[in-house]
């Protein structure tokens, strides 16, 4: 069990890194208003998985809503950030969620917790669908990035 874990803590680190690469470094301020909108929507998405992450991890009496009723979400679209201090924003966020993760038990990674619409839900369950969700996303990239 340790090891789907720490599979999903790599998945974690190599899809920010894959970002990174597809991005650029620094992030140019002439992307696509699609693929800005795309990052807008991943780095609201960041934050609010390592709200949730956290307050799994430290509050007894978490209900969690769907995703896309996060508020990080929900205002996604209304952030004036650059595409830089964007990935920036996300990268940070990305560091804070594995640095929690790499100190978890196997008993806080099964962890139950109620969610509204689920029953219940687990933090491993949370991540793996937050990996599933970005890795559909960087697809999503690919296509509004130009060939290189």
């Amino acid at each position: 069990m340790l090891d789907a874990y720490r599979d999903l803590i790599d998945g974690l680190t190599q899809e920010s890194t894959t970002l990174r690469e597809l991005l650029g470094d620094p992030v140019p301020g002439t992307l696509d208003p699609e693929a800005v909108s795309l990052l807008q929507e991943l780095r609201g998405r960041e934050a609010a998985v390592l709200r949730r992450a956290q307050s799994i991890m430290r509050k007894e009496n978490v209900n969690l809503r769907e995703i896309g009723n996060e508020p990080e979400i929900v205002n996604a679209a209304d952030s004036t950030e650059s595409p830089e201090e964007l990935t920036a924003a996300f990268i940070h966020d990305r560091g804070e969620l594995v640095s929690l993760l790499i100190n978890l038990t196997l008993k806080d990674w099964e962890r139950k917790v109620p969610h509204y619409s689920r029953g219940e839900t687990t933090l491993s369950d949370e991540i793996e669908d937050h990996l599933t969700w970005e890795e559909e996303l960087l697809d999503r990239f690919r296509s509004t990035l130009p060939a290189s």
